[in-house]
């Protein structure tokens, strides 16, 4: 699914630009790769959770606009090119922004689907904006924003759990779109999504320079395997991912 089947038609305008931009960069496109592992897994492979899956890396392209922009992070880069507002101006990248939250949102639900299936793509669509809002993105930028430098390594692992964490938690929702959310698969997998999130994040803080000491992130990485342990064999392709995480450290 390309975003330009979302944009739909008209014309080629900064703003629609500039929202492509944010979402066709470089990525690695962990989470929505994680979505569809999950997909497959539970056995629900679809287009409908191929588009959830690709709502979660739209609200995160979002998500990197705003943390980019001079009144937070002041990041001139993401992505090895210019950020969005030093490309398109700080307008227009707020605006695309605003308008890939709302693309996001909207396009898990407009799609044809059986009745019996609009609860579970309402259910994911609440999840996902759920996911901006207090106890989620939003909340943890202000956090990142307020902290004083003497602060960011006692905060790090409360910011972690509300900038990093939840996005990672949405895309397995993706992938557990037409699963029984109260069953201990589900539980199972989206207490290692969080996990994986931690670990996500402590990879990149160790990548980064902010941490030096690699025990707590190869901790982390054991502990996002050992969430697994219930559905060995099948979890082998999760397994994968963690893996993927480990050797970007070596």
């Amino acid at each position: 699914m390309h975003i330009d089947s979302l944009l739909g038609g008209g014309k080629a305008t900064p703003f629609r630009e500039a929202m492509r931009y944010a979402v066709l960069g470089q990525g690695q496109r962990f989470r929505p790769i994680l979505a569809l592992r999950i997909a497959r897994l539970c056995g629900h492979d679809s287009p409908h959770t191929l588009r959830a899956a690709a709502a979660v890396e739209i609200l995160h392209c979002a998500s990197l606009i705003v943390d980019d922009l001079p009144c937070m992070d002041n990041s001139p880069e993401r992505r090895n090119r210019p950020s969005a507002h030093v490309a398109f101006g700080e307008a227009t990248a707020l605006l695309a922004a605003f308008g890939l939250v709302a693309l996001a949102a909207r396009s898990v639900v407009e799609q044809p689907c059986l009745p019996e299936q609009m609860p579970h793509l309402v259910r994911f669509q609440t999840h996902l904006l759920r996911t901006l809002d207090v106890c989620g993105l939003c909340e943890g930028q202000d956090l990142d924003l307020r902290a004083a430098a003497c602060e960011r390594a006692q905060l790090r692992d409360c910011m972690n759990e509300l900038k990093t964490v939840p996005l990672f938690e949405l895309a397995a929702r993706a992938g557990l779109l037409f699963t029984d959310p109260q069953s201990s698969l589900a539980h199972t997998l989206i207490a290692f999504s969080r996990q994986f999130g931690r670990a996500f994040q402590l990879v990149d803080d160790f990548l980064d320079g902010e941490i030096t000491d690699f025990a707590p992130v190869e901790a982390s990485l054991r502990r996002a395997e050992e969430t697994l342990a219930p559905l060995s064999p099948a979890g082998a392709q999760l397994l994968e991912l963690v893996e993927v995480l480990r050797a970007r450290c070596q």
